[in-house]
């Protein structure tokens, strides 16, 4: 069966296979965009929201530190005050009192921050101690510092090493009597100025429902409370819940909430406490219900407009391809003269284009093969006529060269011994990689020629490290530049030619180098010659000198070798060239 219905559809033309492709996908894509539509646009919005939410816990908690800062510059400015100091360190006077209450009260009426404050002076004075206690609307009473003692207050102030507290004081703790505000209090033991020696304590408080009031609120439906170290509510858009645990609440209380209730908080780098908003998931979402039968009724509308869309695309597509069928068939049989001739700069016209470009070529291919072929036979036949059999050769110059011994000429016998050397090693049994030291032996040869040529007027050395003896090159290397420094600076100059050429190691390369002490060439021509060697597409002829084809060819050869390899020319006028070739060892 399975089989029945891949050939069945094999069989189906290109318009009916994009139908029956189209139509299912189209109908699965409406049927899944109207079921997750509403979930994903329902997450966009959580998601926004939630950003929402983390910007309104961030400004939560950026009023808490704003509040917290100010207390704590206030408790500061209440630690270098002089009269206060006065009362700590010095007497705790009624004179004192008077001076630090006139001192205060301006700053607590005209602040919103800053809404009580107790100060238990050093016990150590015999007079008993007695609490100074301030609030906005003047003079109040506060516990002993006995009792403070034994409260979970100062319990946690002695955990703290004496550090500043942040907590909640609640009416039913009676540290202010008569106060039935929760305060948020910064407890915090008061030093001496000079010797930083603890001499009283010292409670800054403001009003509860207060910093409440003060919380950023930009959304009606969300909940925002902020909870202390102990998992207390310190404050709340809700007053009713001041003072309570977070436990209590009747939703999450952290980010690890359900998916009922999203639930983001910011932590406050000055108090510890938290700001937390919450808001419920459901209530935020009512609004988008609609969208999942809007979104299902659109998608099936469009379903049918892509479906007759789809058909009337196919026709565009498939009729120049059966025309670009028929045409084909009829090149199939050897009609090259056809042509679709499509119109349009799309694909298709593209396509139907390059279609009669290659019909074109293909003609021209198939006219050139027959002049080619025949063009192949004779050049076979010039290249038969042309070969020398090597073996001919040698004997011809093994021959000569008995013909020179027998009749005593040394020197002719010489020429010849290194003539055939040099033809030899040349060939290299058709081999394209030689030795280096079978390299050098062909240069020696070479240049035993030459020197016969010009006498003494060229002179020669050779040196080759033992280590790069076997080391293995391209063949006919070297031969081209020392040929070029023969032609390019012996011949010209008028005395005494020399020719150095060596081989030796440096480091984990091998450096060969080919110098000669001829004229040398201009700044102008070394440049010229550079930029040859770098594009060689650029003419180069120097006076005097020729178009660098053998150098290119090297250059080239050395890349096609090792393309890490490196030719460089070092060349000043009238004092020679040198030309030095790295290549890396172990290849």
């Amino acid at each position: 069966m399975k089989i029945t219905s891949v050939h069945f559809f094999r069989n189906l033309s290109f318009q009916q296979k994009l139908l029956a492709m189209v139509i299912p996908l189209l109908i699965a894509t409406g049927g899944l965009t109207g079921m997750f539509s509403y979930y994903i646009a329902s997450n966009q919005v959580v998601a926004k929201i939630k950003d929402s939410q983390n910007h309104m816990a961030s400004k939560t908690r950026d009023q808490l530190d704003y509040v917290a800062k100010d207390m704590l510059n206030f408790s500061n400015y209440l630690f270098i005050n002089p009269v206060v100091q006065s009362m700590v360190i010095s007497k705790d006077t009624r004179k004192n009192r008077d001076q630090l209450f006139k001192n205060l009260v301006p700053l607590m009426v005209t602040g919103n921050t800053i809404q009580s404050v107790i100060l238990y002076p050093d016990p150590a004075f015999d007079e008993p101690v007695h609490p100074f206690v301030i609030s906005q609307v003047g003079i109040a009473s506060a516990i002993t510092l006995e009792a403070f003692r034994k409260s979970e207050f100062y319990l946690r102030l002695q955990e703290a090493s004496g550090q500043l507290v942040w907590d909640l004081f609640r009416p039913s703790d009676g540290i202010i009597p008569g106060d039935y505000h929760h305060k948020i209090v910064l407890i915090k033991s008061f030093k001496d100025f000079y010797s930083f020696q603890t001499n009283g304590l010292l409670i800054i408080g403001m009003d509860a429902d207060h910093m409440s009031k003060i919380l950023y609120d930009s959304s009606d439906s969300a909940f925002q409370y902020i909870v202390n170290d102990q998992g207390t509510i310190v404050a709340a858009s809700s007053l009713k819940w001041i003072g309570k645990p977070a436990s209590d609440l009747p939703f999450p209380s952290d980010s690890s909430a359900d998916d009922e209730y999203l639930v983001t908080q910011a932590v406050s780098a000055v108090t510890g406490w938290k700001a937390v908003v919450i808001q419920n998931r459901e209530s935020l979402l009512s609004e988008l219900s609609s969208i999942r039968s809007i979104t299902f009724i659109i998608t099936i509308v469009v379903s049918a407009i892509m479906i007759v869309l789809t058909w009337i695309m196919a026709r565009i597509v498939t009729n120049p391809l059966r025309t670009l069928i028929r045409s084909m068939k009829a090149v199939q049989h050897g009609d090259f003269s056809q042509r679709v001739n499509f119109t349009g700069n799309d694909e298709i016209g593209r396509l139907g284009y390059w279609y009669d470009t290659m019909v074109q070529r293909i003609k021209t291919l198939i006219d050139d093969v027959y002049s080619s072929r025949l063009k192949q036979k004779e050049a076979e036949l010039k290249a038969l006529q042309s070969q020398i059999n090597p073996h001919f050769l040698y004997n011809t110059l093994n021959m000569i060269n008995w013909s020179a011994v027998q009749k005593g000429d040394k020197e002719i016998s010489e020429l010849v011994v290194s003539l055939s050397q040099v033809f030899r090693l040349s060939l290299n049994s058709g081999q394209d990689f030689i030795q280096l030291e079978k390299e050098f032996e062909l240069i020696s040869h070479y240049l035993f020629i030459q020197q016969k040529r010009y006498a003494s007027r060229l002179h020669f050395d050779i040196e080759l490290a033992p280590s790069l003896r076997h080391f293995e090159l391209p063949k006919l290397l070297l031969q081209p530049l020392v040929e070029n420094a023969i032609v390019h600076a012996i011949e010209p100059l008028g005395g005494s030619g020399h020719i150095s050429v060596r081989a030796y190691q440096e480091e984990d390369s091998a450096v060969l180098e080919v110098m000669d002490n001829g004229k040398g060439m201009t700044p102008e021509q070394a440049e010229m010659l550079q930029q040859r060697l770098t594009r060689p597409s650029l003419p180069f002829r120097p006076e005097g000198s020729g178009s660098g084809i053998a150098l290119i060819n090297v250059k080239e050869r050395l890349q096609l070798f090792d393309e890490q390899s490196s030719m460089n020319i070092d060349t000043r006028h009238g004092a020679g060239t040198r030309i030095t070739i790295k290549l890396k060892l172990g290849r």
